[in-house]
């Protein structure tokens, strides 16, 4: 297995759920999250490590990326 640095940009309010979903997602094992910082008044950014192959990562990341909202970023940045 390998560590990837996940990046999450969007509203505070779907950041712990977007990670959530990273967490719940099959073969993607959560393993540490940075406390989100705060990009402007509506957004914040939010990484977070986990531990998969990098298909499943990407797969997880695919899927959670397609149901955010307009602005919202979420991608593997190693």
């Amino acid at each position: 297995m390998t560590v990837h640095r996940i990046r999450f940009q969007g509203p505070a309010a779907i950041a712990v759920h977007a990670a959530t979903d990273l967490a719940d997602a099959d073969g993607v094992d959560l393993l540490s999250s940075e406390q989100p910082s705060r990009v402007d008044e509506y957004t914040v950014g939010l990484e977070v490590s986990v531990e998969g192959s990098r298909d499943d990562v990407a797969a997880a990341v695919a899927r959670i990326g397609a149901d955010l909202p307009a602005g919202a970023s979420i991608a593997i940045v190693d």
